[in-house]
Order: C-alpha cells, then structure tokens, then sequence
C-alpha cells in the first residue's frame, strides 16, 4: 500500500515493511507467527521500543476492518509476551487502520491499547485523522491516555503541508488567486463534517463540500456569504478531473495534519497553518494579501491591553488578525474563570471591515475557527462606514458620518496595518479609525515612513496633534513583511485627547529576528537582535503610567521636536550611532579612496569616447598574482574593525565590518565582482587591510600600478567600464576574461602618467 510504505514513519522510530520484521525481531516473528501486517512502527520509549501495527486496504468502507486487523496482530504480540513475562508487559500499544487508494485519498484510524481495553487517540476531543509525531506517541505512553489536549503546531511541519498542498493546486492548475478560497472551503468543510467521504463523481464531491460550507456558515450567522466561499468547477467537464484531483490531495494533506484538532486547538494552530499558507506557499504577494505577522499583532495589543469589556476595531482587517490576537489575550486573561464573559466578548467586543471579497471570506473563515459566533466583520470600504454605540448595542451607517442622536463613539481600542500607497492614504484610514474611537481610546497602526517621517505628512501630522496624543512609534525591521521590503513604524496614540508638546514621547527601534519566519535563519548567530519580549513589557508599563528607562539605541523619551515637519520617526530621536572602532591609519583614508573612485569613474567614461587613444589591454597584464578569498562567509565572525569585501557596489565594495583574524587579513589588492549583483562588475582598491568572500577576484596589482595610486584607480574604473556587459550571462566572470581599454603611449604602451593626470587633476581641486 502506497500511503503507509511512504508515510508509516510517523512514530519517528525504525520502520518494519510487509515481512521486513522477520529478519530482525524474534518478538514479532513469535507473537505473529505467519501473519504478516502492512507496516510495524518501532516508537522510542525508555530504553526499549513500543511496536505500532499498521494495516491497510485498498476501499473507504474497509475502514473498520483495517483497524480491527491491526488491533487483532498487536494482541497477538502483546499475548505472547505477556505468556513470556506475565502481565502488564503489553509492548504493541499502537494499531491503524488505512484504507483507501492514491487515486481516491485515504482514511486513517489509530487506536491506543492502555493495558485494559483499545480506545481511539484523539486530539482536542476529535478523532485522529494522520499519523501522529514521534512526541505524541511518547505523551500518551507516559500517562497512558489516548487524548491529547495539545495540538502538534511544529513550524516546519506546517511550512512543508502549505508547500505540499500549494504545489498539488498548482500542478492541478488552481490559479493562484482561487486558492485561498478553496483552502478555506476545504477547511469549513472539514469543520462541519471531519467524515466526509470522497465521490467519485467530481460534481457530487463539490455539491458536498459546498453543502458542508453552507451549513457552517448558517450556524454562524453567515449564510449570505457562502457564495464567496464556496467551490466552482471549471466551466468545461474535461478539467473536471484535474479539478477534483486537486481537492482529494488537498484534502488527504490536511486529515493528515489531523487538521479537525487544529480547527479545535485552544492555541490557534489552524491560524498558523493559514498564516504559513497565506504567507510562504501560496504567493499573497501575488494576491495582493498583506499579512500581518503574528507576533506584531500580538506584540499590539498586549502593549495596548484588551479586556473583555474593550470593543475592538480593525478598519482594514485584511484575514482578521489582529482580532484574532485580541481574542486569545482576552481568552488568556479569564482563563475558564466565565466563558459567560468570554462569549460576550466574541460576539460584541470584535468589529472589521474589509473591502475586497474574497480576502473578506478569508476573514470570516478565520474568526469562524477561533470560535467567534457572532463575527462583527462587514464588508467593503472602510471610509462608509460610521459605527456608533446606543442603547446597549453597537450599529453603522453607510455614507453618512453623522452620529444619531444619544449614541457615542463605540471603541476603546483599535488595530490597523492600513494598505500603502493607493490613491486612498494610509492617512485617511487612520483619520476614519480615530473618529469611531471613544475619548481616551488607544490606536494602534502600522504606518509606513512617508506619514511618519516624510515632508509631504508634516500638515497631517501638525493637525493630528492638535486633536490626539502621540504615545509612542516604533521602528521596525525593514523585511516585517517580507518579501516585500518597506520602511514600516508602529503608531500608538490617545484618541481625542489633544498632544501636550512639553509632554514625553516612548520612540523605541523594534529588533524581532527570533521571532520572524524563515528569513531571519539566514542571519550569522552572531547578527541575530530580539527585544521583543523586553520591549512589549517596557511599552506595556510606560502606557499603564510606570516608570520607564532609556536604553541606548533601543528606546528615548523625548518630546515631538518642533521644527516645521513635526517628524515622528524614532531614528530622529534615538541614538543610532554604532560604537566607535579602532581603525589603521589606512582604513582612515578610505573616504579618500572612495572619493576617488567617484571621480575617476566619470573621468573614465569620458576618456573612452576618445578612442583614438586608447588600446584594449588584458587585465591579467597588470595582476601580478590572484588571491583565494581568506573567508568563507560573513556569519562565522562577531562584528569588529575589519572592512569585508563582497560584490556589493557601495562603500568601495564593504559589506560588512567584522573580527576578522590577522591571518585572514589583506592589504594592496583590488577586489573585482565575479556575479551581479546590485551593479554589474564593481572593482576597487583597497590599501587598507581587509578581508573577502568568495564573491570577490581578489588580485595584486604590479608594482608599476601600485606605485601610482591616481593611475590604479583609474584602471579599477576602467575594468567596470569595460565590463558590465559581461555579466548579464548568469554566470561568474573570470579573470582571464577581463580586458580594459586604457590610454596608450606613442610606443603602445599604457600611458600610467596620462592615467594619473586623469584622476589626480579632478580629485586635487574637489577633495581640497
């Protein structure tokens, strides 16, 4: 049977295949005798293994039978021990059950065997549908107890699920915008019925997914929207198979992340798994879908603070997240102590809108698994709506920014990431959000550096001070919201209460990479900055009124400076200043060499359009020797005073400043780019000790070039003149191949005194 040869190894232990046991384990061979199961897990367990017996079958409706196959050969094993070693000596503790076809998905059960009777292991109270990890099993052998109340949210396992299931919408041409809908039908679908059996016929299948999705959506109040949610074929019945291919693979990937537990799992975990989905597999880049990370929107609102008498707002609430960090606070705080209050909480306290419909499906399918029932999310824009509160319940109007009469403002906090640079402004969504807001509510918005900081916002933020009190903004990392790459700041202020100018400011840079996904396990351990946890305890306390200390570079209390632009960003406020380091006397001069490689790179350009007066040269004529790169990469050293060379085409080609060791250092050399990078072919002088990666040629000049520093710089220059063509290839770029065209004597010869003249005679008069 395909599924169990392939994924049988769910226990984390040696796997025995069809008879494979015979040859290696008396015990089995003993307790089976001539029977023969599919598949024998051995899990680790004190010393000494536990055996799971596997068996499968080829029909849905051999379920039953596989499972009591597998019970029956574990009795047997467990009978024959116990014959040799008297009771509870039970070692096959594990039975499943498969039953099924590639072609058809499979259905699997697992059964646990606590020494009295088989019970079936489930997870959260739902039955399991996968194989389980190496650390269940070894959890429910030490309390000998099939249920599981933690669900198995392993970071790596979900991003290889939302890359297995991307790639089998993929190769079944779902279109990358229709895949979020149809995860979120499946997954409804799954909610309501986590039996559902798979028909062969594929407009049956979706008639049944589609009815499943109805029917939740029904219990929530919700019904109106399944049209946005629900599944449709392909026009034309030839990609009808493709199509129905997608869904059962689909579906097989998630009954094997026994995805009903996660759906129930008091930490989220489903929303994990969505948010990997969203973010690495599926392209929301491509859907235009920005995400929010988990860790901000919960580093947000436990800054903030959220109770269960707060009303919540996000204007823009994209997939709901920050209302869904607002929950599980609010859930963490009460704990059991009134799921009355809790449920309140749910259906009164949480309110969205979101414009686009199928990212607003997305949203309601996100609060329909965290339990929200009443789900306070509406769709379209924003900037139409007016919510206000009477008479014990909130209510809206489209188009009409009028308040009726008795009713206030009914929000006490509100969590926005505003969509950038559309005709609407980020300013404007904030502008709306603060006019829903109670008198002394708290916002929180992430903003982007033209409203924090450029001159273009200086009116806007002028009159926001008039009317609202800045608490605090926060800088964070650049790739946040990876992969896209934007300037991003954390806004907090007091609504309606205007700014008091003499009054102090918390501006703080955020340093998150412990907690950021998959990109931030590129950086050298030695690179790697985390406050997050600091920072939201020190913002928490500052915002609550407690005494608050300054740390260099991290945080500065300090009032709006007011010089004409009234600039929020922290980078003005802080004390950003790396430490000083302890430079040579040559690495003093490199301001001077870049200089004049600034210089000479014009003065080449233009003594190539005099080509009467040049000759083409190969580079290697002037190399007297090339040098392997010192260093294999950058991550292996702490920062220090040595510059690193790498292809980049900025800071005379440094990258990095490091304690790199004397005998990984070099002094006169030129550095020449082997691959493209954020220019094609950069070459530079370095008479300073250095050091470089394998990026890099890394070559000695001849004395002849040395002796003539103004002449050397106009031959690097000349070399990425002469050169750029010749890495649009994909391919590194050798040495041999290199040629420059220089200025040449009357004997042809490279004319070195016309080259020095070139550089020196610009460089004296501007480095003056």
């Amino acid at each position: 049977m395909e599924y169990s040869e392939s994924r049988a190894n769910g226990g984390g232990g040696e796997v025995y295949t069809q008879g494979e046991f015979r040859k290696h384990d008396e015990v089995l061979c003993n307790g089976l005798g001539s029977k023969t199961p599919e598949n024998i897990v051995l899990v680790p367990c004190d010393g000494s293994p536990v055996y799971w017996i596997i068996e499968a079958k080829a029909k849905h409706s051999q379920l039953s039978t596989a499972i009591n196959e597998a019970r029956n050969y574990a009795d047997l094993v467990n009978d024959y021990v116990s014959s040799k070693s008297g009771p509870l000596q039970d070692v096959a503790r594990f039975a499943t059950g498969i039953a099924g076809s590639p072609e058809h998905s499979f259905y699997v059960q697992t059964s646990y065997w606590d020494g009295k009777k088989w019970k079936e292991i489930a997870i959260n109270n739902y039955e399991t549908t996968g194989f389980l990890s190496k650390e269940q099993c070894q959890y429910i052998l030490t309390a000998n107890e099939p249920e599981i109340e933690h669900f198995d949210d392993n970071p790596d396992l979900f991003l290889a699920k939302a890359n297995a299931i991307n790639k089998t919408l993929h190769d079944n041409e779902i279109p990358v915008g229709e895949r979020a809908k149809t995860i979120a039908a499946l997954l409804l679908a799954l909610a309501e019925n986590g039996s559902m059996r798979i028909n062969r016929e594929p407009k049956a299948l979706i008639r049944e997914i589609n009815g499943n999705v109805e029917d939740l959506l029904a219990k929530h109040g919700k019904e109106e929207y399944a049209n946005s949610i629900m599944l449709t074929p392909p026009a034309t019945e030839k990609n009808h198979a493709k199509y129905r291919k997608a869904l059962i693979d689909t579906l097989q990937h998630l009954r094997e992340m026994n995805i009903r537990s996660a759906i129930n799992s008091g930490d989220d975990a489903l929303g994990k798994f969505y948010e990997t989905f969203l973010r690495y597999a599926n392209g929301a880049k491509e859907m235009g879908i920005v995400l929010t990370p988990r860790h901000i929107t919960k580093f947000a609102v436990e800054c903030l603070g959220v109770g269960p008498k707060d009303r919540i707002y996000d204007p823009t609430c994209g997939t709901g997240g920050f209302l869904v960090s607002a929950m599980d606070l609010v859930r963490k705080k009460i704990g059991s102590a009134s799921k009355t209050i809790y449920d309140n909480f749910k259906n009164d306290g949480l309110y969205g809108v979101e414009q686009r419909d199928d990212v607003y499906g997305l949203a309601i399918v996100n609060m329909i698994f965290r339990g929200d029932g009443k789900s306070g999310i509406h769709d379209g824009n924003c900037l139409d709506y007016t919510f206000w509160f009477r008479d014990g319940e909130v209510s809206y109007r489209m188009l009409d920014s009028k308040l009726p009469d008795g009713a206030i403002r009914p929000f006490s906090r509100v969590f926005m990431n505003p969509p950038f640079k559309l005709k609407t402004k980020e300013t404007d969504f904030v502008d709306h959000a603060l006019d829903q807001m109670q008198p002394g509510g708290l916002l929180f918005a992430v903003l982007p550096a033209v409203v924090i900081g450029g001159k273009n916002h200086s009116d806007w933020r002028e009159h926001f001070l008039q009317r609202h009190t800045l608490k605090a903004v926060i800088k964070f990392d650049t790739a946040l919201f990876y992969p896209v790459s934007e300037a991003t700041y954390g806004l907090i202020a007091v609504a309606h209460e205007p700014h008091r100018f003499d009054g102090k400011v918390f501006f703080g840079e955020l340093f998150d990479d412990e907690h950021k996904p998959r990109p931030s396990k590129m950086k050298s351990k030695h690179d790697i900055q985390d406050n997050l946890n600091s920072m939201t305890e020190t913002l928490k306390g500052y915002l609550q009124g407690e005494h608050t200390s300054e740390v260099d570079r991290t945080i500065k209390l300090n009032p709006v400076r007011l010089d004409g632009n009234y600039v929020f960003s922290p980078e003005s406020y802080l004390n950003m200043r790396v430490p000083e380091l302890e430079y040579d006397a040559g690495v003093r001069a490199l301001a001077t060499i870049q200089a004049k490689h600034e210089i000479a790179i014009q003065n080449t350009r233009q003594a190539l359009r005099k080509a009467d007066n040049l000759k083409l040269f190969k580079v290697k004529d002037f190399i007297s020797c090339e040098i392997a790169a010192p260093i294999k990469s950058q991550k292996d050293y702490k920062e220090g005073s040595i510059p690193v060379v790498s292809a980049t085409a900025s800071n005379n080609g440094i990258s990095k400043w490091l304690a790199i060791p004397s005998e990984q250092c070099l002094s006169n050399c030129i550095t020449i780019s082997k691959t493209h990078n954020t220019k094609p072919c950069e070459a530079f002088w370095h008479p300073y000790s250095f050091s470089a990666i394998s990026t890099v040629i890394i070559v000695k000049p001849i004395d002849e070039l040395v002796a003539c520093e103004e002449a050397l710089i106009y031959f690097c220059e000349a070399i990425k003149v002469c050169n750029s063509w010749r890495y649009h290839y994909a391919r590194p770029v050798e040495l041999n191949e290199l040629k420059v065209y220089l200025p040449k004597t009357a004997d042809g010869n490279p004319d070195l005194e016309a080259m020095t003249d070139s550089v020196k005679r610009q460089t004296d008069n501007r480095l003056d």
